[in-house]
């Protein structure tokens, strides 16, 4: 049987491990560290890794992976549970969203998988390249054959540049934060045994339950990279299906790279570890939801049984609202306010908007309508999934965040 090890923490077949891995210590000397849970089956099989809380107010992950854990059968499991349910004890001890050693968002610093972070150093040009006919040189249409040649110019030769001996000093990637190299350490013993992650999470006060499907990045230099993403990306949406909750698909190449989304925990263990890997938001944030927790139980539980770790039906989930199902959507932050205002919503999540019905009435302090902002309308049609807390709102501000119609590749080349 496949020995199953994070750090020095062993799995013991057919029964329950809890310990704790030390991952930091503090100047003062204390250690922080994380807890682990190894459920390793009486079977041989898959290793499923479950992560939760790594934004310090977001605790249902907590509950969800404590009740998941507690109703295993060991005897009947075909591989292995690895749980941490919090990646995060320093945010959670003092119920904020980053740890108070590293003021960054935590989900955005696992390991880079960008191939192209880098500037190439040179740049591609093209230029006609002609050639003359000798015989008929003289004469007026003397050109045989004119095409296009592309050339490589070096740009380090290309231009002198004064060495900076102060470049060291800036360069962040030389200096990484204490969370990163946390991280990065994590994610390789991840990789020794893992086969799929998920990660669970909460989203805003006013949110309905969904998974998070991000798209797979391939590199084109590569041979059948972007084959292997197709494989991966099918994996993916089998387990983003029968876990059951609504589906949400991340946002595009560009801005994901942007957003730093690619170095999530899910991002980075599907688009750098290369494994099915998935961001499942699980209502309010700061409270735990009882019908959520019921929810997300048995969607784990359906991932085992699709990766037949477990025998048994995937079930259908009944105690949250699924929307959405069968349809493609991606998230978007709209409509927004035109001008400082106090909103008056008019929709509650769950709901189907079309394009041009009333999302808020904005007006001022004094309850009168804003001029030329006070219906405030969305432009596509779309499921309201997500409502920004308070009824505060400045200019640009999302009033929701709609899942809309989405018409691009979910396989795609890194930008």
């Amino acid at each position: 049987m496949k020995e199953i090890k994070v750090g020095n923490i062993a799995g013991v077949a057919g029964k329950l491990v809890y310990d704790y891995l030390e991952v930091l210590e503090h100047p003062i000397g204390t250690i922080e560290r994380l807890p682990v849970i190894i459920a390793q089956g009486a079977n041989s099989g898959p290793t499923l890794w479950i992560t939760g809380n790594i934004h310090g107010d977001e605790y249902t992950g907590i509950p969800v992976i404590h009740r998941v854990i507690n109703s295993l059968n060991l005897d009947e499991l075909k591989g292995t549970v690895i749980a941490i349910p919090s990646l995060n004890p320093a945010g959670s001890r003092v119920k904020t969203r980053y740890p108070y050693y590293d003021r960054k968002d935590p989900n955005r610093l696992f390991p880079d998988g960008n191939p192209f972070k880098e500037k190439p150093k040179t740049d591609m040009s093209e230029v006609s390249k002609i050639t003359i006919d000798e015989a008929n040189k003289e004469e007026e249409l003397s050109i045989k054959t004119e095409k296009v040649v592309t050339i490589s110019i070096d740009k380090e030769k290309e231009e002198t540049k004064i060495k900076d001996p102060l470049a060291k000093f800036d360069n962040e990637e030389l200096y990484p934060s204490v969370q990163e190299m946390i991280w990065k350490n994590l994610f390789e013993i991840i990789k020794e045994t893992a086969d799929f992650l998920l990660d669970l999470h909460n989203a805003f006060i006013k949110s309905i339950p969904f998974s998070f499907l991000d798209r797979v990045l391939y590199n084109p230099d590569l041979e059948d990279d972007e084959k292997k993403a197709e494989e991966l990306y099918n994996r993916t949406e089998e387990m983003v299906r029968a876990f059951g909750l609504t589906i949400v698909r991340e946002t595009t190449p560009t801005k994901y790279i942007q957003k730093k989304l690619h170095r999530s925990t899910s991002g980075a263990a599907l688009n750098y570890m290369r494994i099915p890997a998935l961001t499942i938001e699980l209502g309010m944030y700061l409270e735990i939801e009882p019908e959520v927790v019921d929810a997300a139980t048995i969607g784990v539980f359906n991932v085992l049984k699709w990766a037949k770790m477990l025998k048994g039906d995937i079930e259908k989930i009944t105690s949250v609202p699924v929307i959405a199902e069968n349809e493609a959507v991606r998230y978007i932050g709209h409509p927004r306010t035109k001008k400082s205002a106090i909103i008056d919503l008019k929709v509650k999540k769950g709901d189907f908007v079309r394009k041009g019905d009333i999302i808020a009435i904005a007006r001022d302090i004094f309850g009168r309508p804003i001029e030329d902002d006070f219906e405030i309308k969305t432009e596509v049609d779309g499921y309201v999934f997500m409502i920004n807390e308070g009824i505060l709102r400045y200019p640009n501000e999302e009033i929701c965040w709609l899942a809309s119609p989405d018409t691009q590749p979910m396989v795609d080349k890194w930008p």
